[in-house]
């Protein structure tokens, strides 16, 4: 099953929250009680990411390997267990085993560092310009923060960027610095990242880009897509066999674009989580964090998002408050419900 796949449909739905409590706040989890699989598959060792590609489009050869501990892997699950037990269940050597740790360790100050920097306006229009890239997520103008004031503050200089006349080519500037980054950078990176594919050019659909949904029938793969367009970052779907590349739904219509963003990362399902909204219930942020996604014109968030239709599963946008998952299909902009939004499984991990 391709990470994240989606299980069947209704009433089957009712049976994966782990209480009536996390089902209401939109906490997502397998119930094998009722025999079905968990909403984020095992780590798909077999995932293809691609079936096949547009003569404008190639397979990725850079090197993407860091020879630091933070490239090799992150430690998840319970750190508390024994170091035994660790290497037992993972595989480690002693060696790999305290690595994995200095990395954890690593990655724990360096969140602590940025975190006190992510809350200065400057930052964020630096990032704007490309000047700053964060070395773990969760931080910055693309995530969401559940402190209004925060939020608010994001948004107007998102709007106060726009207004200055700045767009499509500013973000095509600073999504190419971004990606560059993360492809030669060494140590700590973000567990997620967003990275920019062009046709013609060496920034292809990257060998890291995640999977998270599959065509209907033909079951090809779909990945998250983003875009500047209009004032706005949106999100829709990404897949070699869509035209252009990507799809994005705006405005009632499905664009179709040959240049975006893709989002990347391991396809290790102790990282995240999909936050399931039923029928009726609308985006609602609490206790958990929304992995980076884009911004609308007017500075409001835009989570990634994805929901089943036409026996596929689609990656798409929502808005806060929402209570439907946006997505582009046949032209035209289609609203799902029930609906799933991908977070960070710890605030540590990210």
């Amino acid at each position: 099953m391709p990470f994240g796949q989606l299980p069947p449909q209704p009433p089957g739905y009712s049976g994966f929250a782990q209480s009536q409590k996390h089902a209401d706040r939109g906490g997502m989890a397998s119930n094998p009680q009722h025999g079905i699989p968990p909403l984020i598959a095992p780590h798909p060792e077999s995932v293809q990411y691609t079936t096949s590609h547009p003569p404008s489009y190639g397979v990725e050869t850079h090197d993407d390997n860091d020879s630091s501990p933070d490239s090799e892997g992150t430690v998840t699950g319970d750190s508390s267990r024994s170091l035994g037990k660790s290497k037992q269940g993972r595989g480690m050597s002693t060696a790999q085993f305290f690595s994995s740790k200095a990395d954890e360790s690593l990655r724990f100050l360096t969140a602590k560092q940025e975190g006190a920097k992510a809350q200065d306006q400057g930052e964020w229009k630096d990032e704007l310009k490309g000047k700053r890239v964060w070395r773990v997520g969760g931080l910055g103008m693309w995530a969401y923060d559940q402190d209004e004031k925060v939020e608010s503050a994001k948004g107007a200089v998102w709007r106060r960027w726009g207004e200055k006349g700045n767009g499509q080519r500013e973000w095509l500037e600073t999504a190419r610095e971004r990606t560059n980054f993360y492809n030669q950078t060494r140590g700590v990176k973000p567990l997620v990242t967003w990275k920019l594919v062009q046709p013609g050019t060496s920034f292809t659909f990257p060998p890291d880009a995640l999977q998270i949904g599959h065509e209907g029938g033909s079951n090809q793969p779909l990945f998250s897509a983003r875009v500047w367009h209009e004032g706005g970052l949106h999100l829709g779907k990404a897949g070699p066999h869509l035209l252009g590349g990507a799809s994005v739904p705006y405005g009632g219509g499905e664009l179709n674009l040959d240049t975006f963003e893709v989002l990347c990362a391991k396809p290790d399902p102790t990282l995240f989580k999909w936050m399931c909204f039923q029928h009726g219930e609308s985006t609602k942020v609490e206790g958990w964090q929304p992995v980076e996604g884009g911004r609308e014109r007017d500075g409001q968030s835009l989570f990634v998002a994805k929901g089943e239709w036409e026996g596929g599963d689609h990656p798409g946008k929502c808005r806060i408050t929402d209570d439907h998952a946006h997505v582009g299909w046949g032209g035209g902009e289609v609203w799902i419900r029930p609906f799933y939004i991908l977070a960070y499984n710890n605030a540590t991990q990210r």
